[in-house]
């Protein structure tokens, strides 16, 4: 007698469907990381605006999917999502309040979103060291070509003297041209690579992998000196000292680039100009600050709103400027604050300098808990690298707006990249104490 079938086989059938549902879960993920990637790689170069927003918004089509059919968890787990939330609320609240309210609008929607959206994709997809790693490659790439051509497309095909700036302004003459960037951006992204290919030298052993993050190394600071952006090369000097100092030859690298940057000074002639007493007090950038303190003198608390594009319009700028002494005036009527804390407090009041501030204290305290939890004493250089660099974003944004474009991208990625570390190390941590209460 043939015994009839039971329920108990209904596993065999329903494996292969398991299995097909995880095989495509997986692809779907490595999407993800692949469009996310691209994205980070695309940052500095021009003519790719397309393409980076089909990867970034495909990215979020496939994770919203992932999310809602319950095959990917959304990560919350960061000190920075609270802060983040305050910070998007207020921006929010602000609309109602704002000077130009449809602007600010799609503003909070289009930049402020897009950031806190860039960087929850990162830390759910590239979640652990390996994908730290990847984005470590991926950044450390796409500013040294990014950095080679772009010198070589303005001093060569150009035909630029190299005692020119390394600016987009320079680039106008008709026709295509390869660097869309203004020089007081392009630090942001160079010495972020030279630091990470800094780190990566003094990690790995093969002679070849040394070389070719040498390579990156002087690439990326050479762009940097080529731009003659006072800012970005105060903060380069500073974040190689900092880190360096952590290394043997680290410490030698920082007295070889001051000595290089003081030189450069010292024997050119546009580079010695730009870094006068006088030029360093320029009426400009003082003129700049007294315009912005007017409109922050009206709007202490809750700024004007977050849309930026009435600080461009001199209509609306013209009576603050007129309120500056005559001396400091600008006479090229320049309406950009030059200035990220300023250009902040302008648009959300000192309650959002506040919360951006808040962001940046957490950060650091975040690199600081990696560095003091790391597994392995190699990796206790990532954070470390990570806060210098961080601290390199911070002193740029001193002396250029950084809310918008690739500099926000690097703010944003930085902020991803050291809760992806603490992620790391606060798990290393929790099972190092399982672990130890087992012995026990």
């Amino acid at each position: 007698m043939t015994p009839e079938r039971t329920g108990g086989s209904s596993p065999n059938r329903t494996a292969p469907k398991v299995q097909e549902a995880g095989g495509l879960t997986k692809v779907l993920c490595r999407s993800v990381v692949i469009m996310m990637g691209l994205f980070v790689f695309l940052n500095p170069f021009s003519h790719t605006t397309a393409l980076k927003e089909m990867t970034l918004y495909g990215s979020l089509a496939v994770a919203l999917y992932l999310f809602a059919s319950g095959k990917k968890p959304f990560s919350w787990s960061s000190p920075l999502t609270v802060p983040f939330l305050l910070l998007f609320v207020w921006s929010a609240i602000g609309i109602f309040f704002a000077l130009d309210r449809l602007n600010s609008l799609h503003d909070v929607l289009y930049h402020l979103l897009k950031y806190i959206m860039l960087f929850f994709l990162l830390i759910t997809f590239f979640p652990c060291r390996r994908h730290f790693h990847i984005l470590v490659w991926i950044v450390v790439l796409s500013a040294t070509t990014f950095s080679i051509a772009s010198i070589a497309d303005f001093y060569i095909v150009q035909g630029h003297g190299f005692e020119s700036r390394l600016d987009s302004r320079l680039s106008y003459r008709g026709g295509h041209h390869f660097l869309e960037m203004s020089a007081n951006y392009l630090g942001f992204l160079t010495i972020f690579a030279a630091l990470l290919s800094l780190n990566q030298f003094f990690k790995v052993r093969a002679g070849t992998m040394k070389a070719l993050f040498t390579l990156c190394f002087i690439a990326n600071i050479t762009a940097v000196l080529m731009t003659q952006t006072r800012g970005a090369i105060v903060a380069l000097v500073l974040a190689v000292i900092l880190f360096g100092m952590k290394f043997r030859w680290g410490k030698l690298v920082a007295l070889l680039l001051s000595i290089i940057v003081v030189a450069v000074i010292l024997t050119s002639d546009t580079f010695r100009e730009r870094f006068t007493i006088r030029s360093l007090q320029g009426t400009e950038r003082v003129g700049i600050g007294l315009m912005y303190w007017e409109i922050i003198k009206e709007h202490p608390v809750k700024g004007i709103g977050f849309g930026m594009e009435l600080l461009q319009k001199k209509e609306f700028m013209t009576p603050y400027y007129e309120r500056v002494p005559e001396a400091y005036r600008d006479p090229g009527y320049n309406v950009s604050p030059h200035n990220f804390y300023l250009d902040v407090t302008v648009r959300l009041g000192l309650v959002g300098l506040l919360l951006y501030l808040g962001i940046i204290f957490t950060a650091f305290r975040m690199s600081w808990q990696s560095r003091g939890r790391s597994a392995e004493s190699t990796d206790k250089s990532d954070a470390l690298c990570l806060a210098a660099s961080f601290g390199a974003v911070l002193v740029q944004s001193i002396f250029a707006d950084s809310s918008f474009g690739p500099p926000a991208i690097v703010f944003y990625l930085h902020l991803a990249m050291i809760t992806i570390l603490w992620k790391e190390t606060r798990q290393t941590r929790m099972v190092d104490g399982e672990f130890n209460i087992a012995v026990a």
